[in-house]
């Protein structure tokens, strides 16, 4: 529990709160001069930042600003508990029933003998807030991690914590506060809710508001505090290590589409101008890649780089090939069940979105891959903590192959610099969908017909539907009609997913029913696909239909495929989407980056086509 108090210095008074007002009070007449008058009893750290907040505002009225001394201090301590009352009982809470009138501390009490071995050294202090810097803590994860660094024992640590906060060298706030207009929001994931209220054993309230946004990451409380350390003190490496630990080493020849978009991205870095980028990539196009040069700028300089995704299986995958394009650089990778030590000063952190709620101001440069992906698009959040990781003069770069309506209208007026990937790195058309309309009651039929053309053609299936529910009864019914085939289902809930995603990459199944669970991260030789319900815009936005339409003609060994967006009638999603992949189409032709001149319309495709070899990005 927290108490709030006013410190009474010789330039005036000013409000705060801490767990131990005579601790606070004493670390700062180890320097300055001043009272400390508590104005509240325990209450949790969420009303006390409340509490001094107002009373605060209150301070800073022309007839408190200068309070010194004498009656006058005493008056404004008075009238500091009777707001300090006053919003307790807005609050529903008074605290405990009892607060000394005599619980003020003053100066000419202290003594440099008291409490000596409660106040750690300065350079403790210091030595602290870098080990901790660029880091957003609840108050059991800062206390552990002092432990781990050596700066402490775990009995010691909540005074560090607090010095650390009154040298300003950590900011300390309630896990989940109480904003000025009564609502709450999440400290450390920007969430504004929901919150439930839930007995805790940590105030012993029978309810305390907890985050329901981010408890996967730990409960956020407003009886928690939050400690964020920002990196003010850190060092920047000398330029000379700092080169050598930024070697790059290219995985492979950039395409001239990717060393334009990387040039581009390097030409943004430099010149400084606008905080964010956009990598608009078609969908296969390497767009990894093209983030190189710029962190290699980055990390040049010394700088701290972070490489985030909202998926854990794109992080784990992503991680050896930044460790290999970068060999002398620290990476540390952070996701859900990440093995080994996690190293939050490594020079490249790689990180699913949800992690980088445990950092504070801390990257110069950010990549954002897949930034329409589930759960960050949408995501306030998420969106949230990704901008709190970063330095205040931070870049950030957004790499997706389907812009939010948001970003397309940035970059049409100029605001958000974008660098266009439009063609895949084998040079092909992307295949343009056919609009399959069918009645209701008709569909099945036509998707049966649709598939028997494909499966007879030799060509793997991918086919979509909109709900979990309909996987297994559409498999049901295309294994009734198409008995020679190989057919399988699977969605988000499917345990065997994995093993179903290898096996029609591996040609261990010819017809796959899924749900938009394998419209990201699948690749196979020669897939055609279908979207079923593709007018079902609840589920099917265009930018899932461009997605599972990026499933086709991915690889060189078979660059083309079909694609039908199954529906009743075409819609505004369906349209645009199709519309995005033309004009993607045409800018790659326009730009001479396509070996062919047809527009995406693909000749017959299977699997008797293959016999080169993969080439995945």
């Amino acid at each position: 529990m927290f108490h709030a108090y006013i410190v009474l210095t010789e330039q005036g008074a000013c409000a705060g709160y801490g767990r131990s007002p005579e601790f606070d009070w004493a670390y700062i007449n180890a320097s300055s001069r001043a009272d400390l008058a508590v104005i509240t009893p325990p209450v949790p750290v969420a009303y006390a930042e409340a509490v001094a907040r107002e009373v605060e505002r209150r301070l800073s009225g022309p007839s408190l600003r200068r309070v010194q001394s004498g009656r006058a201090c005493q008056a404004a301590v008075r009238s500091c508990r009777r707001m300090a009352r006053s919003v307790l009982r807005a609050l529903g809470s008074s605290g405990s029933a009892f607060l000394s009138a005599s619980a003020i501390w003053r100066s000419s009490q202290f003594h440099p003998d008291m409490l000596r071995n409660r106040v750690p050294p300065r350079e403790l202090v210091l030595e602290s807030a870098q080990a901790l810097g660029g880091r957003s803590l609840l108050y059991e994860e800062a206390m552990r991690a002092l432990v781990s660094a050596g700066l402490s024992s775990l009995d010691r640590a909540q005074d560090l914590l607090a010095a650390m906060c009154v040298e300003g060298n950590a900011s300390l706030v309630p896990a989940v506060s109480i904003s000025p207009l009564g609502t709450r929001i999440c400290n450390r994931c920007g969430s504004t809710g929901p919150f439930v209220l839930t007995p805790c054993a940590h105030c012993g309230r029978r309810a305390c508001a907890l985050c329901c946004e981010c408890r996967q990451m730990g409960f956020a409380r407003e009886c928690v505090p939050l400690y964020l350390v920002g990196r003010g003190n850190l060092v920047h490496s000398h330029a000379e290590a700092a080169a050598e630990r930024a070697e790059l080493v290219m995985p492979h020849v950039l395409t001239a589409a990717q060393k334009q978009a990387a040039d581009m991205l390097c030409d943004w870095y430099v010149d400084g101008s606008a905080r964010e980028a956009l990598v608009w990539a078609v969908c296969g196009a390497g767009k990894t890649e093209v983030s190189f040069g710029a962190m290699h700028l980055a990390l040049l300089a010394g700088r701290k780089v972070l490489y985030a995704a909202p998926r854990r299986d794109v992080v784990a995958e992503l991680a050896p090939r930044v460790r290999a394009a970068f060999p002398a650089a620290s990476c540390s990778v952070f996701h859900g069940g990440s093995l080994g030590p996690r190293d939050f000063g490594a020079d490249v952190i790689l990180a699913t979105t949800h992690q980088t709620m445990r950092f504070y101001r801390r990257f110069d440069l950010a990549i954002l891959d897949e930034a329409d992906a589930y759960p960050f698009a949408g995501s306030e959040a998420l969106a949230s903590s990704m901008d709190r990781a970063l330095a205040p003069a931070g870049r950030l770069v957004i790499m997706t192959a389907t812009p939010s309506r948001g970003h397309l209208a940035r970059v049409d007026s100029g605001a958000l610099p974008c660098m266009r990937i439009p063609a895949r790195h084998h040079g092909t058309p992307l295949p343009v969908p056919e609009v399959a309309a069918a009645p209701e009651g008709d569909s099945l039929r036509a998707l049966a017909s649709l598939s028997r053309a494909s499966v007879r053609s030799g060509s793997p299936l991918l086919v979509f539907v909109p709900r979990r529910r309909q996987a297994q009864e559409v498999a049901s019914f295309l294994s009734a009609r198409l008995p020679e085939a190989r057919v399988e289902w699977v969605h988000s809930q499917d345990p065997a997913r994995d093993e179903k995603r290898a096996a029609i990459a591996e040609q261990g199944c010819d017809v796959l029913v899924s749900t938009s669970v394998m419209e990201r991260g699948v690749t196979v030789d020669g897939v055609d696909v279908i979207v079923c319900d593709a007018d079902a815009d609840d589920v099917f936005d265009y930018r899932a239909l461009v997605q599972m339409a990026g499933r086709a003609g991915r690889t060189a060994a078979c660059p083309t495929g079909r694609v039908w967006f199954l529906c009743n009638a075409e819609n505004w999603h369906i349209r645009t989407a199709i519309g995005i992949i033309r004009k993607m189409n045409a800018e790659a032709r326009t730009r001479g980056l396509l070996a062919q001149a047809d527009d995406g319309a693909p000749p017959t495709s299977g699997r008797m086509q293959r016999d080169g070899g993969r080439h995945g990005r």
